[in-house]
């Protein structure tokens, strides 16, 4: 399944940027819709910095405009931790599908480009694997759970690019994650 979705958000991704730019007025706004895909690298912080390395994801994200200034968003996507070497020949990861809603107030009260603050809740399905050898005996285990978050950040968007900063609230899969998306508006 992670298979699949990752495929869906690379072909969204590529899908994007074959697409001519959009009028930055079609982003903001009562009734506006815009969807798009972007990618992110994160640091993992708390107990996800004792599992796993630095991480990457990719997810599409679709955007509703209540007013100028506000806006309801929703997000899809995956991100995976790379593999920390816990020692005596144990290394672990981690990787997680976050499922979130949230808002975004433009901070300018004017058209794109623009800064704006964002809060997203929602869910991260989150494994962990630890694998290695105990006397030569090679041996993997995984586990999965599911864990609330909160996530606070900022953003600037201009034009069809969104660039944003926020951090994952949650003491066992928190993080400080950078994103890049391109946003396509909807008619």
């Amino acid at each position: 399944m992670l298979r699949r979705l990752s495929a869906a958000l690379l072909a969204m991704t590529a899908l994007a940027f074959t697409v001519p730019n959009a009028q930055a007025q079609e982003f903001w706004g009562q009734g506006t819709k815009s969807w798009g895909a972007g990618v992110q690298l994160s640091l993992p912080t708390g107990n996800l910095s004792d599992f796993g390395g630095v991480g990457f994801g990719a997810f599409g994200k679709f955007q509703y405009g209540l007013t100028p200034e506000w806006m309801l968003t929703g997000s899809l996507g995956y991100n995976f931790w790379t593999s920390k070497d816990q020692g005596f020949g144990v290394s672990s990861k981690a990787s997680a599908v976050p499922l979130l809603v949230g808002a975004k107030y433009n901070l300018g009260n004017q058209v794109t480009p623009g800064f704006y603050a964002f809060a997203e809740v929602g869910l991260y399905f989150a494994s962990y694997t630890a694998a290695g050898s105990v006397f030569g005996i090679p041996f993997t285990s995984t586990t999965s759970e599911t864990k609330a978050v909160l996530c606070p950040g900022v953003g600037y968007q201009f034009q069809n690019f969104d660039v944003s900063a926020k951090y994952v609230v949650n003491g066992d899969i928190s993080n400080f994650a950078i994103s890049a998306a391109y946003q396509l508006p909807l008619h």
